[in-house]
């Protein structure tokens, strides 16, 4: 089968790490596939070194990676015309776009085989009235929560599938860990947007360091993520206690390096990132929000907190790394959780779905048929 699977652009967010992780199970179960993105990184305000490890990282696990370099979104018949042009190279059996924007060039595009759609959150980034064009293209919409579930169900009027979300193997820790560290890692990990809203962690971030440092610890906080708005977190985080990494490649040596992972956004789809840090074995401090708390079982795997109150997400870290037989048990926890999203059963799952759609629809990229017969010897 031919997978062409559509993103913004090559980055280390969450959809884009899945899509890019999937393209590599997908060639390993023998399909073609291809991870094809409609802007350069530099367009959309992204890291040209990520792009360019992402790319090439899809490449060696045997599946294409492409960019149609579309600067302007607003070209929309630029951007199908560039569309339809890639599509009829790739010669798709089933289109997945991880982005809505993708849809819009794909209406004039009009490539013929089956399209289906994840939009990964929770919020709508698009008008609803969208989704009038959207069931006109679509076959099948994916949800990946509960909450995103419900929300398509509120507007998509096309078959909707629940996949649940997933993170490569190499995440995967051997071990629970017994204890954190005296000298403790704090972790987040994700693209620096308002969604995140990691000015609550900046702010929280020195009454939490103090905490610790009264039990004679030295605490470190991490922020690992880049994005068109890191330039103004950096200000914020001017003389606060907080390392900004950017846009980083070894996200797992990140986690194996860390002690506890914090998640302090406004609302979810369902984070990859947490996911990651399950698997990694990480206890999660996370703000009540949907996505996180389909994750995160309070006692079990970690605690949840109110979203923007820098003094709960403070104190919920400081008592989760203070109680080394607490902090044991949320490892073990964090360890079963992430057992339900396994990076095999997320590709199968994607495979069923395509395989039913492209036995119902005829593609339209097909190979042209040969005027004549054709010698082996001609």
């Amino acid at each position: 089968m031919r997978i062409c699977s559509i993103i913004t652009s090559f980055t280390s967010g969450g959809a884009e790490m899945l899509v890019c992780n999937l393209a590599e199970a997908f060639a390993q179960a023998g399909h073609q596939a291809t991870v094809l993105s409609l802007s350069d990184a530099a367009q959309v305000g992204n890291a040209p070194d990520t792009e360019a490890a992402m790319m090439a990282r899809v490449r060696a696990d045997g599946a294409t990676a492409l960019s149609l370099g579309l600067a302007n979104r607003n070209n929309l018949p630029g951007g199908a015309l560039a569309l339809r042009r890639a599509l009829r190279a790739i010669r798709p059996d089933v289109i997945h776009a991880h982005t809505a924007r993708a849809l819009f060039p794909l209406a004039l595009a009009m490539p013929g085989v089956p399209v289906v759609l994840t939009h990964h959150n929770s919020r709508l980034s698009f008008p609803p009235s969208a989704f009038a064009l959207f069931d006109c293209i679509v076959d099948s919409y994916v949800a990946i929560s509960d909450q995103c579930e419900a929300m398509l169900r509120d507007h998509a009027r096309k078959p909707i599938r629940m996949i649940l979300n997933a993170a490569s193997a190499r995440f995967q820790a051997g071990q629970p860990r017994d204890a954190a560290r005296r000298d403790p890692t704090i972790l987040a990990v994700g693209t620096v947007s308002a969604q995140k809203d990691y000015p609550t962690l900046l702010r929280a971030a020195r009454p939490l360091v103090e905490a610790l440092a009264a039990q004679g610890r030295s605490a470190r906080i991490r922020i690992a993520g880049g994005g068109p708005e890191f330039g103004r977190l950096q200000v914020q985080a001017a003389g606060e206690p907080v390392e900004l990494l950017g846009a980083c490649s070894g996200v797992d040596a990140l986690m194996r390096q860390a002690d506890l992972f914090v998640n302090c956004s406004l609302w979810e789809g369902f984070p990859i990132a947490m996911i990651e840090a399950a698997m990694s074995g990480l206890p999660i401090v996370a703000t009540a929000v949907a996505g996180n708390r389909e994750m995160v079982l309070p006692g079990v795997n970690g605690r949840l907190v109110p979203p923007s109150d820098p003094a709960a997400l403070a104190r919920a870290v400081v008592e989760t790394l203070s109680d080394d037989s607490q902090y044991a048990a949320l490892s073990r926890g964090a360890l079963h959780a992430a057992r339900r999203f396994s990076l095999e059963s997320c590709a199968a799952a994607h495979l069923d779905l395509y395989r039913e759609l492209t036995q119902s629809r005829r593609p339209r990229f097909a190979p042209s048929p040969l005027a004549r017969p054709v010698s082996p010897c001609e």
